[in-house]
Parts: structure tokens; sequence; C-alpha cells
């Protein structure tokens, strides 16, 4: 019984991303809180049982937070990635007159596919570009016609740095010129590209926004965590003081276990987030998810995901814990016992 209910859940998520990626973030908030907790608690237990409980509910907290934000990361990176295929569907076609032969079409798709701003570029002579017509209105124009109206043309591709509206006029310009007669006309939609980089340009700002929010409430959740894990330490640390231990030499451990620590949860959040991904995927995908996986999968966005989940995660423990220590260096003795 709970297995189907399990699959039958599952298969909801499944109809909505959204809705699974909001359960899986209020779920990860509502562990995390309940880590916190237990760090506090683990404070106040006996000292053999709370360091193993503090460090356990610290690297878990933490792992929760950097799972988060791995999600996040994935998902902006996705979205860049689905913005330049976007980008990279806008077409310059260009028009060949009838002075213009074969060899010459020929010669223009090579010169245009070694151009740095080709993405890929496509030949339709005339008889193609009747046939898809045809298809489309179910009849042939040159049945009433009496001739094939179409000439033929190239279709030219950019790439997403090149798909603006001024880069695309002058590259349509140069064309213009260096091929003269043989060109009739350039056509594109300018007012459609303008409209979709603006849109795209607004969803980047407001991505790029979300990001630093979604950074700093980490910064601020693994900072309470570290803060929380070391304040049963704080004697410790008046005690090394009191002996003359420099201040690295009582710092070291401490940053450095929480940067070990951090590694340790980034490893686990990253894990955390393969399985999720698997539990919602499947076995089998669609032809629209394969795509996406594909996006998300690109070497590239993977290596940036790993390697910025990895440094964030040692970093952000490791300052923590420099400025909790820095708190119990530079006060009194008598103050520790009202910390």
């Amino acid at each position: 019984m709970k297995f189907i209910i399990f699959r039958a859940i599952l298969r909801l998520f499944k109809t909505n991303f959204l809705i699974f990626l909001l359960f899986v973030c209020i779920f990860a908030a509502f562990l995390g809180i309940i880590a916190q907790s237990k760090i506090s608690m683990a404070n106040q237990r006996k000292p053999k049982k709370k360091l193993f409980g503090a460090k356990f509910t610290s690297t878990l907290s933490v792992a929760l937070v950097l799972f988060v934000l791995t999600l996040g990361a994935v998902a902006g990176l996705s979205i860049a990635g689905l913005t330049q295929v976007i980008r990279e569907q806008f077409a310059l076609t260009i028009v060949t007159s009838e002075k213009a032969d074969a060899k010459f079409a020929s010669k223009l798709v090579k010169e245009l596919e070694a151009a740095p701003y080709a993405a890929k570029v496509t030949y339709i002579s005339a008889d193609s570009a009747q046939q898809i017509v045809a298809a489309e209105l179910g009849e042939s124009p040159e049945s009433f016609l009496g001739f094939n109206p179409f000439s033929a043309s190239v279709e030219l591709h950019f790439k997403h740095r090149y798909a603006e509206a001024d880069s695309v006029a002058m590259i349509a310009s140069q064309l213009k010129k260096k091929y003269g007669a043989n060109i009739e006309e350039m056509q594109y939609n300018e007012q459609l590209l303008n409209g979709v980089n603006t849109n795209l340009n607004r969803v980047g700002i407001f991505l790029l926004g979300l990001a630093v929010v979604l950074l700093l409430v980490s910064m601020s959740l693994v900072s309470n965590t570290v803060r929380l894990a070391l304040h049963a330490d704080r004697f410790l640390i008046g005690t090394m003081r009191l002996v003359g231990a420099t201040n690295w030499f009582i710092r070291k451990p401490f940053v450095m276990g929480q940067a070990w620590l951090g590694l340790l949860a980034s490893v686990i959040a990253m894990a955390v987030v393969v399985l999720v991904f698997y539990l919602y995927i499947g076995s089998e995908p669609s032809a629209s998810t394969q795509v996406l996986l594909k996006i998300i999968l690109a070497p590239k966005r993977v290596a940036v995901v790993v390697v910025g989940v990895m440094v964030i995660g040692m970093l952000i423990p490791a300052a923590a814990a420099w400025r909790a220590t820095s708190r119990y260096l530079y006060c009194k003795t008598e103050e520790l016992y009202l910390m």
C-alpha cells in the first residue's frame, strides 16, 4: 500500500516539475531547521556525545543548504543553456537571385560555414522550397501558377553571441555588399529578434537576483550552523588562549575541520541531486526530457556546478569557523559563560 501511494505521488510530481521542485526545497528547509535544533541540543549533552552529534548534524544541515543551492545552480545554468538554444533558432534567410547558379550557392554555404558567427547553415533549393510549401498548403503552387515562384535560398543560424539586431544587420549588410547582384534580398524578423532578446535579458536579470539572494541565505544558514557547532568548544578555545597558543594555532583545526566537513556536505548534496533527478526522470525519459538533459548535462555546465558547489561548500563553513573562533578569541574569560 505504501509503495502504491509513493508511485502515485511520484506520478503527480512528474506532471509538474515546479510542484516537485517546490516540495523538495520545502522539505530540505524543514530538515535544515530540524538539524539546527539538533545542534543546539547536542551542545547541552555530555562531552562524549556532543562532539559527534554536533559534527554530524552540522554536516547534515550544510548538506541540505548546499542541496538547495545545487538545485538552483542547475536550474540557472539550464535556463542559460536554453536561452542559447532559443537564440540560435533565429535565422537570416538569404534569397539568391536568378543570376546565381548552383556553384555560387555552394560557395556561399562553404564561406558561411567557416564564418565565426555561423551556428548552422542550410541550403534550400527552389524545388525543396516548393515541396515545403506544398506540404503545408496541401497543393503545389506550380499546379495553379504554371511555374515555380520560389528561388533558392540559404538559411543562416547565428551563434547566440551574434543573435542581436545590430550584429545581424551589420552581417547582412556585409554579405549584400560582398555578393551584390547574386543576392536578391535578406529576410529576417527584427521585431521578433528584439522582443525575444528583451524577454531573455529580463529572465537573466531575475535569475541573477535570485541567485544572489539564494547565495546570501545559504551563507547565513551555514554560518549560523557552524557557529552553533563551535559554541560547545568555546571553553577549549579560551583554555588554549590562556596557555599561550597563537591565534592561528587555535583557529587551524576548526577552520580546516569545517572546510573538510563542507566538502563532504557538498558531495552528499550533489549525490542527493543526482538521486532526485533519477527518481524524477525514470529509466525511460521522454523526448522533451532528453533535450533538457542534453542541456543540463553539458560537460562545461556540469563542471561549473561541481567545482562551484565544492568551493562554496568549503569556503563558507571555513569562513564561518574563522569568524566564530575570532569571537571567542577576543572576549574575556568571564564572557564565555554568558554566551
